[in-house]
């Protein structure tokens, strides 16, 4: 799948830490902006690179990669996630982190995960984001995310969200 010369695909255990570097990035970003929806202790208590390695030998870390091979995006997509009731078949996208300095990157991710999504015959798309951070929830709102009620993970508190694949 291309969109801009960039392609969805599998991450490989080698190509882990680079992703995991989006990761870092992102997170200083937010930082930087006195945004609070990754907290840099608790998140990396949480995800550590060792959980990014891990679901790169489960087959489920992603990157969108540019055409020089550069990573501009980060995602784990599962098939299955138990923070969601049960109800319709769907990919769950966790951990997005777009590069900070490739505008529309996180937007074009996320079309290829619909476009995969798709492809492999699920209902929806299905994410949650920081209950905190409006701006976030607006931005999913206006892809076609709807909400769909409240999560909380540790300290975390989120939204859940879906997109129905029609």
């Amino acid at each position: 799948m291309t969109d801009q010369g960039e392609v969805l695909r599998l991450a490989s255990l080698e190509e882990a830490p680079r992703l995991f570097q989006l990761i870092l990035r992102r997170i200083t970003w937010l930082e930087e902006r006195g945004i609070r929806q990754w907290e840099r202790d608790d998140y990396l208590t949480y995800y550590p690179l060792t959980y990014f390695q891990e679901r790169a030998r489960n087959g489920a870390l992603y990157g969108l990669w540019r055409p020089d091979g550069a990573p501009n995006v980060v995602a784990v997509l599962l098939e299955e996630d138990d923070r969601w009731p049960a109800g319709g078949s769907a990919l769950y996208i966790h951990n997005l982190a777009a590069n900070p300095d490739a505008p529309g990157a996180g937007e074009r991710m996320l079309r290829q995960c619909m476009a995969l999504a798709k492809a492999m015959g699920k209902d929806y798309l299905r994410l949650d984001c920081g209950r905190n951070n409006p701006a976030l929830n607006d931005y999913y709102e206006r892809l076609g995310f709807s909400y769909v009620g409240p999560m909380e993970v540790g300290s975390y508190q989120g939204n859940l969200r879906q997109r129905p694949l029609l």
